[in-house]
């Protein structure tokens, strides 16, 4: 992918995440994979660097490359927190005196056999001593078992050893000791195998008398260690069972509740998950020896069943389980970051309610002896603590942050600490140094917080209100897939709950030589319970659903077979009835397509739109010219002719295609045309200050070489290597530039006919037959109606103080979109509150009211923001104030009557003033 967008600055990239802060030239790395030209690496840039490091950090509004935001900037559609409410408790407890003696013990052996090394073998025993320290700290447990095997190994290689000759037994210690000095390696990033092998294998012994010395300590370790696991009380445990009995932990015991306990050590995880089902309560795993699938299957079984799920950090990231909101850090990271990062696993987009985290750490012994790791860590949790207020709640996503501001390497500092506890007063005050103002004033200087201070939603607000009204609605997919199924002879059952069942995929929909195969993946073989409706995976008795529509495979291999069949179609023409219309019409439907260039000048399309063309007719057969382009619905609340013409004739669908192409598609043109010059625009202005500052440092580093090649003939090839270099610069310049300028090429793309539809208007017989009411009979009585009605419901809603706009003609399902007063603090209006999509109905009274079968599906979607306002005589009633009720479907669904033949619900008058009278709110 990176190379792609490098090679193609056109892509637009979304960066959505927390601004990066610290080692500004590793961020700088990291953007040059969206474009090296745009975004060159520090040292490409000479002295400019620093300039463009801050020009990208500066990114405006109209950047296409970011979109910079935190998570306490964001917001629901309310106004609302996106996410909940964090709350940290440190749970602190004591080590008892056999467990503080093995501390002392095990720190003993560490700072004897593992001291502090030279440099070249620092990286070695610095890893080696952390994961003995992270061990002790885990549980009795885990640094038991790392002993035992380390005591194993140990003996193993002291028996091979002894029967090398002298000169192999040196190069076979060497060998060992240099095995991981890794400098780049964090214990943080090996996995549970690679720990062991680390304190198992290394050593620091520099001959035989050095490794029996170490052994021997092991053994005399190792009794001590069983000692104290097998009669002392685990501290640790007894505070983690005292825990379990605190108020937020009600919920586990009636099955809504779900406790996330992470913990770094194999050891430790097998340990508690026994401890906690002997108390009780079922578990499940997630650790770093599960493939992919495997941890999917546990995260589902933890969903699903499991109250407690017990995890290492292979569930650190990249796992969501925001069904989940308690957590333990049974074991504290030392790397800061990570604590976001596990937190992150449950405080994330999804999660309804307040989060709370708990971090277990003994500070002490029962005798007040200080555990070093625990007093620097508790010292952190208690700064952090501090920093909520002056960080805007912040603390956990900035931790990392606000830590290397400050200079301050945790990691370092508790390895340093364990070596030397002397100093442990020291480094409480590097902690206690920590300064939150910091991270404000970087924030301030690189424009994160003005970014921050300018958060308008408003306009998304309005975005995605017409986004939600415009959205695939899930009946039509449903209804869709079940026919096409049927068509392809696939099987979908019903099942009783009101989803579907698929007991058998047939093989041929499951073939590679579909293109939906090789494009979406392959369907299962069977599906024992989907669903086309999102809401249905919120449900506890759905979570094994499976949900189905566009960009499922199972509903590629339905579509791509269903148009297989219906290739021979395409083109063709169907006649359909409209009971609104006093004239027949057609409707011609087109791909429209418009096409453009990337910046190698390969084609590509830019806009692709189904179009419908009314064509009004002046006889059965005969077009008018006259063309209008209507909503590419429009047909779903036509039914089809009950007795079609025997013959049609030929329709020529090119004059509506003609007018297609010089009035949508140019309109559609010059838009995508515009969107991509202005892009050219800001994409010029980044790569011409880039290449100014590229050119510059390679100009200089010429001239440089040039100077030194006087008196030093040897760095004659440099120079020339230097000279290709700009040369190949200003190359790469000029073709970067003629880029940009291929993208501004837009032109008109095929306009492809689809198929045409013939509408008839009912006869005067056929709508008599539908409703007995005036307007029912005469079509231009009962526009005449509606659009009395809707003006009356326009100055009802004015009067109110909300905003009105007619949608009515875009064919949406519904007539008005009427919008509240927007929160006067936040600026912020409730979506479902705050908004109303109203359809107009104007009857005579006492008769029913008829709502399509669209406008009906439509108020099923949308829910408590779709109200029905009826005015009953609307030519010639005093009474300006409509009937008005909210949700009609949940308050009229039963008292409704499909009327099929003309896809409409009929509802009785009697039940709109009887639900208009229950509504709630009626002012």
């Amino acid at each position: 992918m990176a190379e792609r967008l490098a090679a193609d600055a056109d892509h637009l990239l979304l960066l959505t995440a927390t601004p990066h802060h610290g080692d500004d030239d590793r961020f700088a790395h990291f953007v040059q994979l969206i474009d090296s030209d745009l975004f060159p690496e520090p040292h490409r840039a000479g002295n400019q660097a620093t300039e463009i490091r801050r020009d990208i950090l500066r990114l405006g509004p109209d950047c296409p490359w970011a979109l910079r935001r935190l998570k306490e900037d964001l917001r629901d559609l309310q106004g609302r927190r996106l996410f909940p409410d964090r709350h940290a408790h440190t749970v602190a407890f004591r080590l008892n005196m056999q467990e503080y003696d093995l501390y002392k013990a095990v720190t003993a052996y560490i700072n004897q056999f593992l001291p502090q090394a030279s440099v070249r073998r620092q990286a070695s025993v610095a890893l080696a001593r952390t994961v003995f320290q992270r061990r002790l700290a885990s549980s009795t447990m885990a640094i038991f078992e790392s002993i035992r095997r380390r005591s194993e190994k140990q003996q193993n290689l002291l028996t091979e050893l002894e029967d090398l000759p002298p000169a192999q037994r040196a190069r076979r210690l060497a060998q060992l000791q240099g095995r991981i000095a890794d400098v780049e390696q964090d214990e943080d990033d090996l996995d549970d195998a690679e720990r062991d092998q680390l304190v198992d294998q290394f050593t620091a012994a520099a001959g035989l008398d050095q490794l029996r010395t170490e052994v021997a300590a092991l053994h005399d370790l190792l009794a001590h260690a069983r000692r104290v696991r097998d009669h002392a009380t685990d501290s640790k445990l007894a505070a983690l069972k005292a825990c379990l009995e605190r108020a937020e932990f009600k919920e586990l015991s009636d099955g809504r509740g779900k406790l996330l306990i992470f913990t770094e050590h194999r050891d430790t995880l097998n340990y508690l998950c026994e401890s906690l089902e002997r108390w009780g309560y079922t578990t499940c795993q997630i650790h770093g020896g599960m493939n992919p699938h495997e941890r999917k299957r546990a995260q589902d079984q933890f969903r699903a069943e499991k109250q407690i799920c017990v995890a290492t950090e292979a569930a650190g990231e990249g796992i969501n389980l925001q069904f989940c909101r308690l957590m333990i850090n049974y074991d504290l990271p030392w790397n800061p970051t990570r604590l976001e990062q596990r937190l992150g696993r449950i405080h994330r987009i999804g999660q309804e309610r307040d989060v709370h985290a708990f971090n277990f750490v003994a500070s002490d012994s029962e005798e007040g002896q200080p555990i070093v790791e625990g007093r620097i860590l508790e010292r952190l949790l208690e700064k952090l603590d501090q920093m909520r207020a002056v960080l805007d709640d912040r603390v956990f996503d900035v931790i990392g942050e606000v830590s290397s501001i400050n200079d301050i390497n945790l990691p370092d500092i508790l390895r340093e600490a364990a070596f030397d506890p002397r100093r442990l007063d020291d480094y409480l005050d590097q902690i206690d140094r920590i300064d939150p103002a910091r991270l404000r004033q970087y924030e301030e200087a690189t424009g994160i917080a003005l970014a921050r201070a300018n958060v308008d939603f408003s306009g998304f607000q309005q975005a995605n209100a017409e986004a939600e009204e415009r959205r695939l609605m899930p009946r039509y997919v449903e209804e869709h897939f079940i026919k096409a199924a049927a068509a392809v002879g696939l099987k979908v059952e019903p099942r009783a709950d009101g989803l579907w069942r698929i007991e058998h995929v047939l093989a041929d929909l499951r073939s590679d030589r579909l293109l939906a195969v090789r494009k979406l993946g392959k369907p299962e073989s069977s599906y024992r319970k989907a669903t086309f409706r999102k809401e249905h995976l919120d449900q506890d008795q759905h979570l094994d659903a499976v949900l189905v529509g566009p960009g499922h495979p199972l509903y590629g291999v339905v579509d791509e077979r269903l148009n297989e069949q219906l290739g021979t179609l395409s083109g063709g023409i169907g006649v359909y009835v409209d009971q609104e219309s006093e004239v027949a019409y057609r409707l011609h439907f087109f791909e429209v397509s418009i096409r453009g260039q990337n910046s190698k000048g390969e084609h590509q399309t830019l806009h692709g739109e189904l179009v419908a063309v009314r064509e009004e007719l002046a006889g059965p057969t005969t077009g008018t010219g006259r063309f209008s382009v209507v909503p590419a619905d429009s047909l779903l609340d036509l039914p089809p002719h009950p007795e079609p013409p025997s013959s049609l004739a030929v329709v020529d669908p090119a004059p509506a295609a003609d007018f297609i192409k010089i009035t949508f598609q140019m309109e559609l043109r010059g838009r995508c045309q515009e969107e991509r010059r202005h892009f050219v625009h800001i994409c010029r202005d980044y790569l011409t200050r880039s290449f100014d500052a590229r050119v510059r440092a390679a100009q200089d580093r010429v001239m440089a070489l040039r100077m030194r090649e006087a008196s030093q003939p040897e760095v004659a090839i440099a120079r020339q290597r230097a000279d290709n270099e700009l040369t190949d610069l200003a190359r790469t310049r000029r073709e970067r530039l003629a880029g940009l300028d291929r993208l501004t090429l837009v032109k008109h793309g095929p306009v492809r006919h689809v198929a045409t539809a013939m509408v008839l208007p009912a006869g005067a017989g056929e709508r008599a037959a539908f409703g007995a009411a005036p307007e029912d009979l005469d079509p231009n009585l009962r526009r005449r109606s509606e659009l009395a009605a809707e003006n009356m419901i326009v100055a009802f809603e004015e009067a109110r103080g909300w905003e009105c706009e007619r949608v009515g003609h875009l064919k949406i399902g519904f007539d008005v979109r009427s919008l509240g007063p927007a929160d006067p603090q936040t600026g912020y209006r409730d979506p479902v509150e705050g908004i109303r999509r109203i359809e107009a109905k104007g009857r005579t009274r006492g008769h029913p009211i008829r709502l399509t079968t669209n406008e009906w599906f439509k108020a099923a979607q949308l829910g408590d923001s779709f109200w029905l306002y009826v005015v009953c005589d609307p030519l010639g009633s005093p009474d300006p104030h409509p009937l008005i009720i909210c949700n009609p479907v949940k308050h009229l669904d039963h008292a409704k009557r499909e009327v099929i033949a003309a896809r409409h619900y009929d509802i009785p008058a009697q039940a709109i003033e009887a639900a208009a009278r229950a509504s709630k709110d009626v002012k």
